[in-house]
């Protein structure tokens, strides 16, 4: 496993203290610096005058963490794909290794092209699994993923017979149906909670809900893409049973009582897969009480008890001072935290966390970084999926530039349902908003084409990703001519993850790359739709 360079402990280009001192203390009234940000957000407004309130602040909270990531000594244009391709050349040279075989996911798989292009020589086989082709105009194509992901669906729907007859037309209905949702909206007994990763209630059923629920699919591809046909028809007629049931989860964990235990090969793996469930709860939990007695922690939460104590301006610019020592360009040592604590506190308040600081063996010094890290995800979701700086340097370098927000506007308004594009246009939009100020330069042309290799290649991509949709994973086959391409029903993003199956595949193709797989077990994937109650 890599820690790529700008992410967690590599030097992590996380933007969570910018956004938490701007947010928290520099728009803060009562804060002694309040004010301070009125110039960058009066500039941001000139700039983006279309934009919000609260894009306006995020516009400025992102140019503020580029402008400190910078004033910390840290070059921007390093943090790229071809840099990283070559860290991990060097990894594997330190680790001994010859050849290797490379699995990547998602943004993995475009770093894994990168490698393959640039050191054909060191790769053997390589795994793509929900793959970004190089050549890819992202913000272009990304308006068009959920409708993607939905098409396959029905395609999926009409190759059953009895779903297809159930459910005739579904394509041109959803259409009619998303276009009355827009009008008419259908109102819920009571707000409903979606599964995770969102959190927001639902009170209502419009077309952005329909739109939640293909964007859900792609974590719940097994459950819910069976009970897609039967919601649009049942919208259709004003019912939203079993909409709600789906998007929150509940139809599932009702239907979710296992008949009889069958001696049956997967009726013991469901078996397992529970148990295992169980012991990493387990294991969790004592690994979490474990950690929470190490020094390291203790002198983090001494930190933060001393935050509390402070008025909330005060207290809050203490932690993120606090959660700034790791950003800085100072090496992570005991010197860093105890100048830290100096800088901060003074007397006795100073002298216990410095006694603890300097009691400590190296390791717990070293840990409290890794503790101050975490404790960023916990304040500020900023960088808790991706790492924003490095996110940002990487994407305003090698993905934006190579989209036109023209074109981005025209895929979207050829939409068979615009409705499903609305929020990826959106995020298009600020995407080329924030790089038209992040400071790295785009990258040559050269680096936009399509990766040109013979290196045996296994190119996995579910039907119901819609975070890289199947005319992402079909078209990196472009310049792959030793490659394989499987798909995977009843799946979204991140297939090996998710599926049994496509480990088997994955599996049997590293141990003999020359070999097509055998994929036989994709079959077994198709959605087993729900039909209609008879009448």
């Amino acid at each position: 496993m890599l820690d790529q360079r700008g992410t967690q402990f590599s030097n992590r280009l996380g933007c969570a203290p910018a956004v938490l001192a701007a947010t928290k203390v520099l728009l803060d009234p009562n804060s002694p610096y309040a004010g301070t940000l009125d110039p960058l957000q009066a500039r941001m407004r000139s700039r983006f005058p279309n934009a919000s309130d609260d894009l306006i602040t995020l516009y400025a909270a992102f140019d503020l963490c580029a402008r400190l990531l910078e004033n910390h000594g840290n070059d921007l244009s390093n943090y790229n794909t071809p840099n990283s391709a070559q860290d991990v050349v060097n990894l594997t040279a330190a680790l001994g290794y010859g050849s290797i075989n490379l699995y990547g996911i998602s943004y993995g798989t475009y770093l894994a092209q990168r490698i393959m292009a640039n050191h054909p020589d060191r790769v053997r086989s390589v795994v793509l699994d929900s793959t970004v082709p190089m050549q890819a105009n992202k913000y272009e194509a990304i308006v068009r993923d959920l409708e993607v992901s939905f098409l396959n669906l029905v395609a999926d729907c009409e190759a059953d017979a009895a779903c297809g007859a159930a459910y005739p037309n579904l394509t041109q209905r959803t259409v009619a149906l998303l276009n009355q949702l827009d009008q008419s909206p259908l109102p819920l007994a009571e707000p409903i909670t979606p599964l995770r990763p969102l959190t927001t209630p639902i009170e209502r059923v419009s077309a952005a809900e329909f739109a939640t629920l293909i964007t859900l699919m792609n974590n719940y591809p097994g459950q819910m893409a069976p009970y897609v046909p039967l919601i649009v028809q049942e919208l259709e007629q004003g019912i939203t049973t079993t909409f709600a049931g789906v998007i929150t989860g509940a139809l599932f964990s009702s239907a979710a009582n296992p008949p009889a235990f069958e001696s049956s090969p997967e009726a013991y793996r469901l078996q397992a897969r529970d148990f295992e469930a169980k012991a990493e709860d387990i294991l969790r939990a004592r690994a979490t009480a474990a950690e929470t007695s190490r020094p390291a922690s203790r002198w983090v939460q001494q930190i933060q008890s001393i935050a509390n104590t402070l008025p909330d301006s005060e207290g809050v610019l203490l932690l993120v001072n606090l959660l700034g020592v790791g950003y800085t360009d100072a090496p992570r040592n005991r010197e860093t935290l105890l100048a830290f604590v100096a800088e901060e506190f003074e007397g006795d308040t100073a002298a216990s966390p410095t006694a603890a600081l300097q009691a400590m063996s190296e390791v717990e010094v070293r840990h409290v970084y890794d503790v101050v890290s975490a404790l960023t995800d916990s304040f500020s979701g900023v960088d808790a999926g991706i790492t924003t700086g490095m996110f940002r340097s990487l994407d305003c370098r090698e993905l934006v530039p190579f989209s036109d927000p023209a074109q981005t506007q025209a895929n979207y308004e050829a939409m068979l349902m615009p409705q499903l594009g609305i929020g990826r246009v959106a995020a298009a939009q600020q995407a080329y908003d924030l790089c038209s100020f992040w400071p790295v330069e785009p990258a040559p042309a050269r680096e936009h084409a399509p990766v040109n290799s013979s290196i045996p290649t296994l190119v996995l991509q579910g039907r119901y990703d819609v975070q890289t949709n199947t005319e992402m994973g079909i078209g990196v086959m472009a310049g792959l001519r030793n490659g394989t391409f499987v798909e995977f029903s009843s799946t979204g993003h991140g297939v090996i993850v998710a599926s049994q199956c496509a480990k088997d595949i994955g599996v049997a193709f590293v141990n003999n790359p020359t070999q097509v797989p055998n994929t036989s077990c994709t079959t077994d994937l198709f959605p087993q739709f729900v039909l209609p109650p008879a009448e």
